[in-house]
């Protein structure tokens, strides 16, 4: 950070704005958003290529797996709001999974639209498979990273969520 500036005014301060009429130019290796979302992205593409190419579901799907493996016999409603997804995305891969057998369901209260999901026999059996993508993905993510870096980080993305949560 550049003296007398806070943050955000470094962040954004006339970076390579010398030209006559040239605004601020946002540096894309210090703000955090446009980081998260690369980081997002360079792991998604890892994963989506192998779970597509040899299990025939996208990331959303692995969303949906993840979270029936955690926390089964939930609606969909409650499915969206751990992910933060919208309910059309998850209503479409409930389906599809369903349809391949990975997920099974029931009526809660005699109305079809009130589900309660779990993942089934094939569904966990699956989830085993992808969470060794995942892990073995997240291990090179990870690479020279340290646990009290780890942990450092983990705690201050709870506190981004949070923040943005309020």
């Amino acid at each position: 950070m550049r003296e007398g500036l806070s943050a955000t005014e470094d962040l954004v301060a006339g970076r390579g704005g010398t030209e006559e009429g040239a605004g601020p130019v946002l540096d894309l290796d210090e703000y955090a958003p446009f980081l998260l979302n690369a980081v997002s992205l360079a792991w998604t593409r890892q994963i989506a290529s192998v779970f597509k190419a040899q299990h025939g579901i996208g990331v959303v799907e692995w969303r949906v797996i993840a979270v029936l493996s955690a926390q089964p016999r939930i609606a969909a409603t409650q499915i969206c709001a751990l992910l933060r997804m919208d309910k059309s995305a998850i209503s479409r891969s409930l389906h599809a999974l369903s349809e391949q057998g990975y997920l099974d369901h029931e009526s809660t209260s005699g109305d079809q639209r009130r589900r309660e999901w779990w993942l089934s026999e094939s569904g966990q059996a699956l989830f085993d498979k992808l969470l060794v993508v995942a892990l073995e993905t997240e291990a090179r993510m990870l690479r020279g990273v340290s646990e009290d870096e780890r942990q450092a980080f983990l705690s201050v993305m709870r506190r981004f969520l949070s923040n943005l949560e309020d």
